[in-house]
Formats: structure tokens, C-alpha cells, sequence
């Protein structure tokens, strides 16, 4: 995959999908699920050792497993990565048959994700209105997110010196390593600021990533603020807190007042007008009516 210039991020996942079911296959999971789920399967020891075992009873039952424990829409994408992965074995001739030949992939249920409302990004700030390097860090991360409309990983994989605060810009490594400049306002630059001044207390200061674990010499990874936004969710009352909501909520406002769609895409890293579409789409209703208002078209007799 690095040969054939594949992101990091597409890579992790599907490294990531591999190795779930091989864990899946070996642990207690499989047992459990089937005993609940009524599905038989032949015996899944050999596969958990050997990708060369595995049949396509294995990968079905792991992708109802993923279905019920996580959604389609996962289970969609761990089909793509095992995918790729047995066509690689199948190149390689490693195996002789294809596990996962004709099967159809999951469906995928469209969910709309919520953008966030300000009373609740308000309550979520609130959770971090201090000054110890957890809040000045998380406080910063939040309206990073907000503000720039970042991909998770792209937000987490920032150096310090991806940060310009006299441009007030932030320079990202989006999909297919592509980069691309993203402007953030005031607030944020003030939050990137205070937490810079904690940051330099930090055992960490000398490492090049901005964002640093609370303990430790170590970047806070992407699995890190995933855990950080869940914590600050709950501590709020906000449930299923994750950094897509932001991305989703910026698009929304752009869109609800005026923004350029053609502009949106170049902050949000977009080659394809349909994700104009598709962010944001959850207060589609929102938009509709404020612009019905704006236009008064039944006033105009």
C-alpha cells in the first residue's frame, strides 16, 4: 500500500480491519455471538492463525458481529479493507481461492450525523475552562475542530509547526497525502496559544507533534481525542460526542450563511460537489427554512 502511495490513514484501516478479524476469530467474541445469533460457522481456530484459512463463513460472521456492534456502515468498511487484503493474498498467490468471491458487500443504512448547536458546544467548552495542560490542550483541540472543520487524523497528526499564528493558519496532510492551508479565527488562535505556553512546561516540549499526551513524551494520537471528545461529551450530557460532528457543523454554517460552496470544498479538502450534499445534511431543514424566510416570496403581492 505505501508503493502504491496509499495514505496513512487508509492504511491504518485497513491493517486495522485485518487484524480485528483475526482477533474476532481467536477470541470470545465469536462463541458469544453465535450462541446469540443462532449462525453457524466451522471451526475458526486455524483461520485466527493462518489468513490463508479463512473461509467465507468466517469474514460473514464477522461482518453481522460489526453490524450488531457497531453498524453498517462500519461493517462496510471493514468489507473493503478484507477485501483488498485477499485479492492481495489471491495476486500472491497465497491462496487459491478468494474467501470473499461474489459476496455481497453490507448495506449501508444512511444515518444523518447531527451537526453540533451552540448551547451544547458552550456546555462542552465549559468542561475545560481551566488552565491545567489537560483543559488549555483539549480547550485548543475542540476549536480546532470547530473552526477548521479537520478530519479527526489530520487534527491529530499536526506538528507544531503545521501551526502559522501570525497567518492564523493551520496546514494539514489530508487524503492522498495532500496538503492543504486552513484559516482559523481568534478564539482559536488565542486557545493554540495558551496551550503553547503550557505545552513548553511540557516532559514532551521537544517532540514535534502540537498535540502531547498528559503523561509522557508521546503525540495524543487519533484513538487519544477520540476518547478526549467521548470524555468531554459525558462530562457536558452530550451524547456520541465524536470530531465528525464538528466537521458536519462547520459545513452546515457555512452553508446557512452564504458561504461559497466552491470555497467549503477547498477548506474541507473535497474533490466531489456531492459531499456538498452530504454534510450537513442533518439541518438541511434549517437552511431551507432560512432561506424561505430571506427570499419572502410570499410577499412579493
Amino acid at each position: 500500500m505505501r508503493a502504491a502511495n496509499k495514505p496513512l490513514t487508509t492504511r491504518y484501516n485497513y491493517e486495522l480491519a485485518v487484524t480485528q478479524l483475526a482477533e474476532f476469530l481467536a477470541g470470545d467474541e465469536l462463541p458469544a455471538f453465535l450462541e446469540t445469533s443462532g449462525l453457524v460457522v466451522d471451526d475458526a481456530s486455524d483461520a485466527a492463525e493462518d489468513p490463508t484459512d479463512v473461509a467465507r463463513g468466517h469474514v460473514e460472521v464477522f461482518l453481522a458481529w460489526m453490524i450488531e456492534t457497531r453498524s453498517a456502515s462500519t461493517a462496510l468498511n471493514k468489507y473493503k479493507a478484507l477485501q483488498q487484503f485477499f485479492n492481495y493474498l489471491e495476486d500472491e498467490e497465497e491462496i487459491s481461492r478468494h474467501p470473499m468471491r461474489r459476496m455481497p458487500q453490507p448495506k449501508k443504512t444512511k444515518k444523518l450525523i447531527p451537526v453540533v448547536p451552540d448551547d451544547e458546544l458552550t456546555a462542552l467548552l465549559a468542561t475545560c475552562d481551566g488552565k491545567s495542560f489537560r483543559d488549555r490542550r483539549d480547550t485548543a483541540i475542540i476549536r480546532l475542530l470547530l473552526d477548521t472543520g479537520g478530519r479527526l487524523t489530520e487534527t491529530a497528526m499536526l506538528d507544531v509547526d503545521d501551526v502559522n499564528l501570525r497567518r492564523d493558519l493551520i496546514k494539514v496532510h489530508g487524503k492522498g497525502d495532500k496538503e492543504r492551508s486552513i484559516p482559523f479565527g481568534e478564539k482559536t488562535g488565542q486557545a493554540l496559544t495558551r496551550y503553547l505556553r503550557v505545552r513548553a512546561k511540557h516532559p514532551g516540549a521537544d517532540l514535534p507533534a502540537l498535540f502531547l499526551s498528559e503523561r509522557g513524551r508521546k503525540r495524543l494520537g487519533r484513538d487519544g481525542v477520540k476518547t478526549m471528545l467521548r470524555r468531554r461529551g459525558e462530562e457536558a450530557g452530550i451524547a456520541h460526542m465524536h470530531a465528525h460532528r464538528f466537521r458536519h457543523t462547520l459545513a452546515h454554517e457555512w452553508r446557512l450563511n452564504g458561504g461559497d460552496p466552491d470555497d467549503l470544498m477547498a477548506i474541507m479538502g473535497w474533490e466531489s460537489r456531492e459531499m456538498l450534499r452530504v454534510y450537513g445534511e442533518s439541518a438541511a431543514a434549517v437552511r431551507a427554512e432560512a432561506s424561505h424566510r430571506k427570499l419572502g416570496l410570499g410577499n412579493r403581492v
